[in-house]
Formats: C-alpha cells, sequence, structure tokens
C-alpha cells in the first residue's frame, strides 16, 4: 500500500489509491502525493523513520535536491519517501546520523540505517541502490 507523508503535520499515511486524491488521517488536509523531497527539521525526521513502512531516503544538504534524487522521489511515489535535511540549519539532526559532510545521503529501513553515501551514487545507480537488498550498517547494529 502506498505511503506519504503529510507536509502540514508530518503524519505518514498510507494510503489505498493516490490517483483518486487522499487526504491526511490526523489533519485530514490533502496529501501531496507527488513523491516530491520533503525538507524536514530534526524532530520531524525521528517521527518519519520511525513511523515510516517503506523505506526513507535522506538528503543531507543545503539547497534543493539533485534532479536525479527528484526524479526517483517522483516515480518511486508512495513507495520510497525522500526526505532533505539542511545539516546547517539543523546540526542536532547531522550530528545524531554522524554526518560529517555535505552531502550524505542515508537510506533507512523500518528506522535502521541500511545505505550511506557521501556523494550521489552515480547517475542511474541512485534506483539500485535503493532497490537492492538491504541490511543495517554496523554502524546501524552497534548504536
Amino acid at each position: 500500500m502506498p505511503v506519504f507523508r503529510c507536509t502540514a503535520c508530518g503524519a505518514v499515511n498510507r494510503v489505498g489509491s493516490p490517483a483518486g486524491g487522499s487526504e491526511c488521517a490526523r489533519c485530514k488536509r490533502a496529501l501531496d502525493v507527488s513523491g516530491a523531497p520533503q525538507e524536514v527539521d530534526a524532530a520531524s525526521l525521528v517521527s518519519a523513520l520511525r513511523s515510516s513502512p517503506a523505506p526513507v531516503l535522506v538528503d543531507f544538504s543545503a539547497g534543493e535536491a539533485p534532479a536525479e534524487l527528484r526524479r526517483i522521489a517522483r516515480d518511486q511515489a508512495g513507495d520510497l519517501l525522500v526526505l532533505t535535511v539542511d545539516p546547517g540549519a539543523e546540526p542536532a539532526a547531522a550530528r545524531a546520523y554522524d554526518v560529517e559532510r555535505s552531502p550524505t545521503f542515508i537510506l533507512f529501513s523500518r528506522g535502521a540505517e541500511v545505505r550511506r553515501a557521501e556523494a550521489l551514487p552515480p547517475e542511474g545507480e541512485l534506483l539500485r541502490w535503493c532497490e537492492a537488498p538491504a541490511r543495517p550498517t554496523q554502524a546501524a547494529r552497534a548504536g
């Protein structure tokens, strides 16, 4: 079942059919089902990671998400949540996830980190990077 994060209240919603229009189960506002990357703060990031049944790809960098990331976010809408965090504006989030340089891309599944890259994977590889079997990283298992 497709999953979308409400831009108004941050709730993660399972949606029967995004084509028919959907509203947030918590705040009743219309859900953005485009899949566009959403900028979040530290608290919203933690909430999304804990509540999302879908994998979550987080872009820790300032400014607009790269074009390939935006395209994959749209193409995988409902199956992959794509969030962006500005590590300069959200230093607590950067520290919590050991982000030492920007950009850093981290893929989470069921709240656990499964992949990390300190640069955008090469053109055409990002989707395969997100779809490959995911296992928690050493850092995620240790923490």
